[in-house]
């Protein structure tokens, strides 16, 4: 009845415990530690990303403001060179508004003297004048 005893099962085990060895040593652990490496590589890889994200942000923040204060600069240069150059044009707009009034009165001077000098020619030569229309009138050389 009873036989010799089956010790395959004892064979099969002992080939179970030895590919879990080798499975566990030769492959379980060498792909844990790869994933485990690559995890430390992706975590690295974070930590620059935000570190060079936060100083690209606080670069272009720095910039807009140095930007901010440029334009603000230039807007105050702006409305300074506009008022030296508004005050520079006034300024040659009444010099010049002066010489104008100056050559007018002048001109009304020398045009007066000139009108005084007509009236006195006028009145000097007007009895020559009018001999001289009677005489073409009447067809004849008065005295």
């Amino acid at each position: 009845m009873f036989g010799p005893p089956n010790y395959s099962l004892f064979l099969i085990m002992a080939c179970f415990w030895l590919v879990y060895l080798l499975v566990s040593t030769q492959l379980v652990k060498p792909l844990g530690r790869v994933l485990d490496e690559r995890d430390a590589t992706i975590r690295a890889g974070r930590e620059v990303y935000d570190h060079a994200r936060q100083s690209l942000e606080e670069a272009v923040a720095r910039c807009e403001r140095e930007l901010s204060a440029a334009a603000s600069e230039g807007q105050r240069e702006r409305a300074s060179l506009r008022a030296s150059g508004d005050a520079d044009r006034r300024r040659r707009i009444e010099a010049a508004r002066g010489q104008v009034q100056q050559r007018l009165a002048q001109l009304s001077g020398e045009l007066d003297e000139a009108s005084r000098a007509a009236r006195t020619v006028l009145r000097e030569r007007s009895s020559e004048l009018a001999r001289e229309l009677a005489s073409r009138l009447l067809g004849r050389r008065v005295a």
